[in-house]
């Protein structure tokens, strides 16, 4: 009996995982227990060898806590080759010619090679609850890129030279917990994946939001038509022998409706004094006059991102199917590093004296995002249009801050594109080509993607990218963008400006030939 008995806990050890084994395991011995199949000391006997069994193998030799009932270890390394280049204006004042100094028609351009490295750990515990930590290069929320040889300055950490690892330095990524006990609701909080269905338009994809989110998501099944056989008596409906047949089941026509919900609280500012010492601090000359802010009390509470999102995917047979994720984004104030508020640069003023304008500031902004996307196949290829759209109530009041009055129709921001193939096995391969446009008081800019177009507004263009699986955990993806300026009069805010240095950017071209291994 015991060797039947470890027969069948052998199956079920085959098929889990090593936390999901042992569990599946003991909960098997003791049905048999239950049952009378076996005795107590059986059960115990069989317990022990399989512990034993389980230490020898590499699997067994992990040692989890017994809170942890899975636990998965993931990442991905990727090598790239990464060329860009920008275009000053055409027309407008222009500094004395120097070193580094943008004249008109003026083109910077750059190659590196990069790699990244993620490395990360996610796992269930008991009673619902879950985790998930990730390690990743770089400091910027908005790349995880590390460039060879790009700190090779004897001013670098560790004093430079060939092959220094002065910015091989990894941080953490994700840091975050949850819970999943109510059913469809999903609560987290920390450094998390980004909840939202959103697209690059509006969010970096390397961006990890911090703070809280609630998810809730339900699917409902409808069975259209359809049903059991009858019999007919209609002539053709006769067997040889003169007997009634019944008809051939129909198929029901099945739906499949996702509805879902989104919400993030996150922390855009924090940190901050909310009863500091003495007077309260107020904005410099320095820092104010341009906007005129100068003397404002500088925010002394935390600034928050709050998203609004509800949505549907509707799944028709034969994997067609249509999603809308609408989703609002409001701020709760400018914290005591965004205050200042957004310029976005200027073609009136030299390159340098537009850069240097603010590029980073959240007020006015309460944008809504719409997102949408629709899915089928011809035959066994996978095709989908995806699009994107965006507009800031208040862009209005954002522009007029800007010293831009007048200019506040500049808020609408909106993407369209379509993708053939999918990445699943090896020899799949995948083209996306879209369009995008975002005006200069659209969207926050802080957040948009920092590859297309720079992360810039006021730019639109198209951008394609092609990849191809090598074997399921290997691609090789190509990425190339072209952008233009879009409104003449106004410069190309964003952050983004600072790898060009070019403001505005009257265009702009990007390539990538990326090597991804994931693990």
């Amino acid at each position: 009996m015991k060797k039947l008995t470890l027969a069948a806990i052998a199956v079920c050890f085959a098929l889990g995982g090593t936390a999901a084994r042992a569990e599946d395991a003991g909960a098997l011995l003791d049905l048999l227990v239950k049952k009378k199949l076996i005795t107590d000391q059986e059960a115990e006997e069989v317990r022990g060898e399989l512990i034993k069994e389980s230490a020898e193998t590499s699997a067994g030799k992990w040692k989890l806590s017994t809170p942890i009932t899975e636990l998965e270890l993931y990442g991905d390394v990727r090598l790239r080759y990464n060329y860009d280049g920008g275009r000053t204006k055409s027309r407008g004042p222009t500094a004395a010619p120097g070193v580094g100094v943008a004249g008109a028609d003026d083109w910077q351009e750059r190659s590196r090679e990069r790699y990244r490295l993620r490395l990360g750990l996610r796992g269930t515990l008991m009673d619902d609850w879950f985790f998930g930590l990730r390690l990743e290069t770089n400091a910027s929320p908005r790349s995880t890129n590390v460039t060879f040889g790009g700190d090779a300055s004897p001013s670098s950490p560790g004093g430079g030279g060939p092959f220094a690892k002065g910015d091989d330095t990894v941080y953490v990524g994700q840091a975050y917990a949850g819970y999943k006990g109510f059913p469809d609701f999903t609560f987290t909080g920390g450094r998390m994946p980004n909840p939202l269905v959103t697209t690059l338009m509006v969010w970096d994809p390397d961006i990890n939001p911090e703070g809280l989110a609630e998810q809730w998501k339900h699917t409902f099944t409808f069975n259209i038509g359809g049903g059991g056989g009858e019999a007919v008596q209609g002539y053709s409906k006769y067997s040889k022998e003169g007997k009634g047949v019944v008809a051939a089941q129909s198929e029901p026509f099945k739906l499949k409706l996702d509805l879902f919900a989104n919400f993030g609280q996150f922390v855009y500012n924090g940190n901050i004094n909310t009863n500091p010492l003495g007077t309260r601090p107020t904005v410099s000359a320095s820092a104010g006059d341009a906007t005129g802010q100068t003397g404002q009390e500088i925010p002394h509470y935390d600034a928050f991102l709050l998203a609004w999102q509800v949505g549907g995917r509707l799944t028709f047979p034969n994997n067609v199917y249509f999603q809308v994720a609408p989703v609002v984004y409001n701020y709760t104030g400018d914290g005591n590093v965004f205050n200042i508020h957004y310029q976005g640069g200027s073609p009136y003023v030299t390159n340098s004296a537009s850069v240097a304008q603010n590029q980073t500031g959240i007020n006015s902004l309460l944008v809504l995002e719409v997102p949408m996307e629709v899915g089928w196949k011809i035959g066994e290829l996978p095709m989908r249009i995806f699009s994107d759209f965006a507009t800031n109530f208040e862009a209005d009041d954002r522009a007029s801050a800007a010293g831009q009055s007048g200019q506040g129709s500049q808020r609408f921001a909106y993407t369209a594109g379509l993708g053939i193939g999918q990445l699943k096995e090896k020899g799949d391969w995948q083209i996306d080509i879209w369009y995008q446009h975002a005006e200069q008081f659209s969207l926050d800019p802080n957040l948009i993607d920092d590859d297309i177009f720079n992360a810039q507004l006021n730019m639109h263009g198209i951008a394609v990218r092609a990849a191809y699986n090598l074997s399921s955990a290997v691609n090789l993806t190509l990425t190339y963008a072209h952008g233009w300026q879009y409104n003449g009069n106004l410069g190309t805010g964003g952050v983004g400006q600072a790898a060009t240095g070019i403001n505005p950017l009257a265009q702009f071209n990007w390539f990538t030939a990326d090597l991804n291994v994931k693990f």
